[in-house]
């Protein structure tokens, strides 16, 4: 239960930084300077349009959502690196299966192995014709 609320905590956290409307408290009506507080407050915490600028007249939009490019490529790097991490890892300790015990003879039918006449016997009757 304790992780289950870390998580939600860190989870509002998250909400918060990123401008959300998720988690913004409803409007309190107990004075006109709480609801007037309260309200500046939902209004600063909503989310920009879409973090568009305008350069000589067109609207461009960010594609690196405002962090740097050289951020992406270090995160891009260590997704990759701990990718490799933990492949080595499972190479290095992976035990390989025993080994297949080898095959001796051929196929037998169940009529030799179980001493059993053979199906194709025409002097056997089998079956309801």
């Amino acid at each position: 239960m304790a992780r289950f609320a870390a998580v939600c905590m860190l989870a509002a956290a998250a909400c918060c930084l990123l401008r959300s409307l998720a988690f913004v408290p409803a409007p309190a009506t107990r004075s006109d300077a709480l609801t007037t507080a309260t309200g500046a407050a939902v209004i600063a915490t909503i989310p920009a349009g879409a973090d568009a600028f305008v350069y000589k007249g067109k609207e461009y939009f960010d594609v690196f959502y405002g962090i740097e490019p050289l951020a992406w490529a270090f995160c891009g790097f260590c997704i990759v690196y701990y990718g490799a991490v933990l492949k080595n890892a499972a190479q290095k300790y992976n035990i390989p299966p025993a080994p297949v015990p080898p095959k001796v003879g051929g196929f037998v039918g169940k009529e030799v192995e179980n001493s059993e006449p053979s199906y194709m016997d025409p002097s056997i009757k089998q079956g309801p014709y």
